[in-house]
């Protein structure tokens, strides 16, 4: 890993951040409300430690199984914190396969501090992990914390139960509730992490009163919801959300009923007869027998409402955002529609847009399907990061937006898919021999742009391209992250584009109405 260069630390002093990252070590072990823990050095680091393996919850298990996550017990001595703790159950990784191991007892967390004091009060950076909530990590490789935090900032990273494990809905499980919901236990997950953060994270020389909420895709959305929740109120102050479906859906979230039907068809299909069962039953036959997918539905306790709804009424949590995407998401997931009749099919989700449609994404042919599709999910997702930005801005916030072009070297047939930018944001040079001075330039920015707007709200420092905030009367304020970064002086999508899926969300609003 790279050690703190003096252009970091020179734009560090414009932040003040400097005086709290130096070239020493923070003590150890360091005290946790638990106990005490011992962490190491990053690789090829003179001044990150890292942490990894440390419990915020207690092991999801046996009774534990579908319940919000219950207290971690402490220990007596110094707890060894030199080992990533097993993935969350998930496809890929099945329970005895020859890869990396799994478990169900996964809800652990990682911490990098550059910190060499206690008192240093570092900014917070919550990483949420993607993975379409069936699969992912927070101790991969790819989002290995080191090199962002020795930009200026405590960077955490969060495990949580995924597919059946972290998202069955049942009726037994609802009437078994105190809070009469079940399935979001995911997301439950998620904040039990962000508490932990909010009564330990002092102790490694972070702010606990200033958690930037940070997560990519399927993290994104949990972001998302998580702005909508009422559960989250003081946990985050801001939010950074990267290729998101943001939690104002241009489709009805799934409602409580919807996914405890679905979790009793799947029970009765696997020949179990109710939850005391399920809960006797082994991890490898849960993993084979229930084919759950991953799905935060509107449960009336961590979602009171649609969060349509809930963005719409100003009723979500007033955190400060920094949200984008990239300029071909869609390429990551496949080719898409093949014919003219299955981009309808794909286009039949608009309702009575379906002909507007054809309109704004014409394709005469054959040959214009994929580009049509292309463009459409990529402009969706984009509209997605500018309604959230707007309804941030209105809410008193602030709020920044990003467009992604940059094309990974390798990648030019495909350009800047889905989850292009994670080596970027995570400044993984290392990981990427084949980056020109260009892609190094840009991450070293978008690491910094990152740290900036966890301190301060605002992702702009000493020797960084401007980047101006994002408001309803300014809607060209996308900063363009490419070989030279710079806030485009028009908008990156054109209105008609952005005019459709507006009329599209009026749509939703209005089917969402009692």
């Amino acid at each position: 890993m790279l050690t703190l260069p003096r252009l970091i630390l020179t734009s560090l002093l414009s932040l003040g951040l400097a005086a709290n990252v130096a070239q020493a070590q923070l003590p150890q072990p360091v005290k946790t409300a638990l106990g005490l823990v011992q962490g190491e050095l990053a690789a090829g680091s003179t001044s990150v430690s890292v942490f990894r393996g440390l419990p915020y919850a207690a092991p999801p298990v046996a009774e534990n199984r579908w319940r919000e996550p219950q207290p971690a017990v402490s220990w007596a001595g110094v707890r060894m914190a030199d080992r990533a703790a097993p993935r969350c159950v998930q496809r890929g990784f099945a329970p005895g396969a020859d890869q990396p191991q799994t478990s169900e007892d996964c809800l652990y967390l990682n911490v990098w501090t550059p910190a060499a004091t206690p008192a240093a009060l570092l900014p917070v950076l919550v990483w949420v992990h993607g993975g379409g909530f069936f699969a992912g990590t927070g101790s991969d490789a790819a989002t290995n914390g080191a090199n962002l935090a020795s930009h200026g900032a405590v960077v955490v990273t969060i495990n949580y139960r995924l597919g059946a494990f972290g998202f069955l809905a049942h009726p037994q499980l609802t009437a078994e509730s105190p809070h009469h919901s079940s399935g979001n236990y995911g997301l439950l997950d998620m904040l039990a992490a962000l508490q932990w953060v909010k009564t330990n994270i002092a102790a490694f020389g972070g702010n606990a009163d200033n958690v930037t909420l940070v997560g990519e895709s399927a993290g994104a959305q949990s972001v998302g919801a998580l702005i909508a929740s009422p559960l989250s109120a003081g946990l985050f102050k801001h939010a950074i959300l990267q290729s998101f479906w943001s939690g104002f859906y241009l489709n009805s979230q799934p409602t409580l009923a919807s996914r405890e039907a679905l979790g009793s068809e799947q029970m009765q299909k696997a020949g179990i007869a109710d939850i005391t069962h399920l809960r006797q039953a082994s991890t490898q036959q849960i993993f084979e027998k229930l084919a759950i997918t991953g799905a935060i539905n509107v449960d009336g306790y961590l979602l009171p409402k649609d969060p349509a709804l809930i963005f719409a009424a100003g009723a979500q949590q007033p955190v400060d955002v920094l949200a984008g995407s990239n300029s071909n998401e869609a390429a990551f997931f496949g080719p898409g529609p093949q014919t003219l009749a299955a981009l309808h099919d794909y286009a039949s989700r608009f309702g009575a847009l379906t002909d507007s449609f054809a309109k704004v994404y014409p394709a005469a042919d054959d040959s214009k399907i994929q580009p049509a599709y292309y463009k459409a999910f990529s402009s969706e997702m984009a509209w997605q990061t500018r309604k959230l930005a707007r309804y941030q801005s209105e809410h008193g916030r602030h709020a920044y937006v990003y467009y992604f072009s940059q094309v990974p070297p390798g990648q030019e047939a495909r350009g800047a898919t889905h989850v292009s930018e994670l080596a970027y944001v995570f400044n993984q040079h290392e990981q990427n021999p084949k980056w020109t001075a260009a892609d190094r330039a840009l991450s070293d920015q978008m690491a910094q742009y990152w740290v900036n707007f966890a301190a301060n709200a605002n992702p702009n420092g000493k020797d960084l391209p401007a980047w101006t905030e994002y408001t309803p009367k300014n809607p060209g304020n996308v900063m363009m992250l490419a070989d030279k970064p710079a806030v485009a002086k028009a908008p990156t999508h054109a209105a008609v584009e952005m005019d459709f899926f507006d009329k599209a969300y009026l749509n939703q609003l209005k089917s969402l109405q009692p």
